[in-house]
């Protein structure tokens, strides 16, 4: 044919070849063009049992081209590699038996990169023409031979043992084989398909995988998370594993810790189901893969997944803390809720041989049983409901009831008692000092106990580790609202000392004389004439038309009164914003008489905490930044307004240019006039066009224009009205969610806390079941019948922040008849209570005193 090349002899070492059709690469004889070898040396005769030789001239047909012999080198090395990533890295130098080996290729190195103790050369068979495969198994056998040798067992006894290939190692492959391009497929036990490794991808692989992208979220039920990642490989299979992490939010001990491990995975198996994990529980994950080279980077966190709210735990069983043969005071925990805010509890009870029937449906922990008979045992249960659904019953509570007193008898309850939550940290205004109250019993004592101490104790360290996983600097600040009631008392010392308050114990009095119906314009017509002096002066109110007599609940009613008239539309003041909250009006305009309504609100604030009394005057956090002096910013634009908000936030992510047409000027019109007028946001602001390159400042100009200037002579008004008697340096000490508490007082009111202040008068005293139902009662009812009932009995819906001065009374109405409504005396904080005969007369009786309640009489 002209040109020099191999040629496939008739036979090789006496074995007669196979005919081949196609032509095939064979072995690279490293011969040259003119035929001689790396060293320069004329090439010699092929040893006769090397599979394919070469000669200068032969007339068979049967001929393989230099550049085939060169690709068939290749694809041998190629196969070569490929075997030995399966002996090392697949089966880890397991010892194997490989079926399908060229032979005068080198055969596959037996290295083990985990440096077995005992290995033995790899069992091969030598064909005699290049296959379509190479079929690697595990050999049974020589594993079996191995272990005979480790363990000292002779040939005899070995003859009795066996390897259970199949089960002993079911994480391994079932077999391996590699084709005559190199390419891998690993053939999974129970699987129907194999996993493809490709040959070409696996001879350039250099480094280690790219770091993975962060795990996603494919579907949250109640128990469990599906995850799902994305593959490394490139389709290539290279990456031989996947390790994903998870870590629960929120627990002490988090950290990441190991999920899953997919080995040899194909892209569709890159999703692992989380199980039996609890409702409403936070976790993030992380994935990374690793190759023959190495592991890869870590990915990003996951977005955090969270698993779906359920129905509450069992409870525990309920426990009684007292017992008489006329009631029992049931008691029970709150199970965890399981995401879902718990709702009400069911309780339900019978006597012992009898039927259940539901004796109590309410949001209480606690239950007075009054239904009882003396001498009898009864049974109860408890349940929780939310949301989601109801809780299994509790385990049943025997009680028995005693047939007469015993002053002896004890209910042991001292586990359930002995609880670190259980206990509130009050602080004491008067004699300014702590104390202790337990939620359940009553009892009270200045020095902390201690299960409030180790409950407390366990808080912190549970702070400190979370702050350490999130790599935060743990703050070692006191108790908040310690740090608020010190900080509130300085203030109050600091503001006598600034208006040279008298030390008279009977300060001088302002007698107003106020109709209810027009409360804001008759107490607006009387300040107009006030100054500091008479600021500083004790108010009394008298309400015209009625008897009552101010010790302290008239004023309390007055001043919540007159903040809740402030805002009224019509008198142009404040209007509520999106979210309820005050601003100044934006259409107050700037007369003499609109600017002396400012200074008048200005004054009733500045008074209200001169008097340490509460209004309800729920400002926006724009108003209490100008308040303190503080810069307002863009961000605080959605507050107030939130379309000027979102357009202004447009013109920055987009381009104004032939859009926006703008000056640097605001319209604004008269709300006496009606007349409109241009105002420029800086100098010569009405001849500056708005463009690309300074919308910048113009948006920041128009959102302090909105927030502030344009209402700039409103605003010192009101703080002339309020620097009167507060100045600006007290008030600045204070944050915004400080100073909001200090206007405005406790919204959210803790019937614990009020107990912890009271007192009881006449025949009856805590454990008495008429106090009892009163506590019962006050749980049960919303926020709404709170609120009512609090300001029926002391004049203000509000828990004072040190208190109450003078204690919360309950008073023993032996003189009342059970038909009679409860009488209160908001001046002593104190309501009567008749002596109801059950708890339902109760209620109700309560109910219809707060709903008809309006201005004060004599009784």
């Amino acid at each position: 044919m002209g040109n020099r090349g191999s040629v496939i002899g008739p036979k090789a070492n006496g074995i007669q070849t196979n005919h081949r059709s196609e032509r095939e690469p064979v072995v690279h004889t490293g011969a040259n063009e003119d035929g001689a070898d790396e060293n320069g040396k004329p090439p010699t005769t092929p040893k006769r049992n090397s599979l394919f030789f070469s000669t200068s001239n032969s007339n068979s047909n049967f001929y393989m081209s230099d550049t085939e012999l060169a690709v068939l080198a290749e694809r041998t090395r190629l196969r070569e590699k490929s075997t030995k990533y399966v002996l090392d890295y697949i089966y880890y130098g397991i010892p194997c038996n490989v079926k399908g080996v060229i032979k005068n290729a080198s055969p596959p190195s037996v290295g083990s990169p985990s440096k077995r103790r005992h290995s033995s050369p790899t069992k091969e068979t030598f064909l005699m023409t290049e296959p379509d495969m190479t079929f690697i198994t595990i050999d049974r056998h020589e594993v079996l031979r191995n272990r005979n040798e480790m363990m000292g067992v002779t040939d005899t006894e070995a003859d009795v043992n066996v390897v259970d290939v199949k089960n002993e190692y079911y994480n391994y492959p079932e077999a391996c084989s590699v084709d005559r391009f190199g390419n891998i497929l690993v053939s999974i036990r129970d699987e129907k398909e194999q996993r493809r490794i490709d040959g070409q991808a696996l001879d350039k692989l250099k480094d280690r995988p790219m770091t993975p992208r962060k795990p996603y979220i494919v579907g949250v039920e109640m128990n469990s998370i599906t995850l799902g990642w994305y593959a490394t490989d490139e389709g290539t299979g290279l990456v031989d594993q996947y390790h994903v992490e998870y870590m629960e939010l929120g627990k002490p001990d988090a950290g990441f810790k190991v999920l899953v491990v997919r080995e040899w995975a194909k892209e569709d198996d890159l999703l692992h189901c989380m199980e039996n994990l609890p409702p409403n529980t936070s976790y993030v994950f992380k994935v990374k893969s690793r190759n023959r080279v190495g592991w890869s980077d870590e990915s990003e966190v996951s977005d955090v997944a969270t698993t779906e709210a359920g129905p509450p735990d069992r409870p525990n069983k309920c426990f009684a803390t007292m017992v008489t043969p006329e009631m029992v005071h049931l008691h029970w925990h709150a199970p965890r809720d399981n995401g879902a805010r718990i709702t009400n509890f069911i309780l339900r009870g019978k006597r012992v041989g009898g039927i259940f029937k539901e004796v109590y449906n309410d949001r209480g922990q606690s239950y007075v049983a009054s239904d009882v008979e003396g001498g009898c045992q009864y049974l109860y249960e408890v349940r929780a409901v939310n949301k989601m659904g109801k809780s299994p019953w509790s385990a049943n509570f025997i009680v028995q009831v005693p047939a007469e007193v015993d002053p002896d008898a004890i209910v042991d309850v001292t586990q359930e008692l002995r609880k670190g939550h259980l206990w509130l940290e009050c602080w004491d205004g008067k004699d300014e000092r702590q104390f202790w109250f337990h939620t359940i019993t009553g009892n009270r004592q200045l020095k902390p106990p201690q299960e409030w101490v180790e409950y407390k104790e366990q808080l912190a360290l549970e702070k400190e580790r979370n702050a350490h996983l999130r790599k935060e600097k743990v703050q070692e600040d006191m108790d908040p609202a310690v740090k608020f009631r010190m900080k509130r008392f300085k203030f109050f010392k600091e503001l006598r000392k600034h208006n040279n308050a008298s030390t008279v114990k009977d300060p001088p009095l302002n007698n107003l004389k106020i109709r209810r119906t027009h409360l804001f314009s008759d107490t607006l017509t009387i300040f107009t004439h006030y100054g500091k002096k008479d600021l500083m002066k004790k108010t009394k109110i008298i309400f015209n038309g009625e008897d009552g007599i101010d010790s302290g609940g008239l004023t309390k009613d007055w001043y919540l009164g007159l903040s809740r008239s402030l805002s009224v539309k019509a008198h142009k003041i404040f209007a509520a914003s999106a979210n309820g909250n005050l601003e100044i009006h934006q259409e107050s305009g700037c007369s003499p008489t609109s600017l002396q309504k400012f200074k008048f609100a200005g004054m009733v604030l500045g008074k209200a905490l001169y008097d340490r009394q509460f209004l309800d005057m729920p400002l926006t956090k724009v108003f209490y930044k100008l308040i303190l002096n503080q810069d307002v910013t863009t961000n605080d634009l959605m507050e107030v307004d939130e379309t000027l908000s979102k357009s202004l936030a447009w013109m920055m992510e987009n381009d104004v240019t032939n859009v926006i047409f703008e000056t640097f000027s605001v319209e604004v019109v008269d709300p006496e006039t009606k007349r409109k007028d241009r105002m420029p946001l800086c100098e010569n602001g009405e001849n500056r066009d708005v463009d690309e390159d300074n919308k910048a400042e113009y948006v920041k100009l128009m959102a302090e224009w909105r927030l502030k200037f344009s209402v700039i002579m409103q605003l010192e008004a009101f703080k002339s009205g309020l620097n009167l008697l507060v100045p600006d340096h007290l008030l600045s000490q204070f944050t915004i969610p400080e100073l909001t508490l200090l206007f405005n007082g406790k919204k959210n009111i803790s019937v614990d806390e009020i107990r912890a202040y009271t007192i009881y008068q006449g025949k009856i005293n805590a454990s008495s079941k008429i106090c009892l139902w009163f506590w019962q009662l006050l749980r049960d009812f919303d926020d709404t019948y709170k609120m009512k009932l609090l300001r029926f009995i002391t004049g203000s819906d509000r828990v004072p922040l040190d208190g109450f001065s003078p204690p919360f009374n309950l008073t023993d109405g032996e003189d009342m008849t059970h038909d009679m409504l409860p009488r209160s005396h908001t001046c002593f904080n104190q309501i009567v209570l008749p002596r109801y005969k059950n708890y339902e007369e109760m209620k109700g009786k309560v109910k219809t005193a707060i709903d008809n309640t309006e201005g004060f009489d004599l009784t």
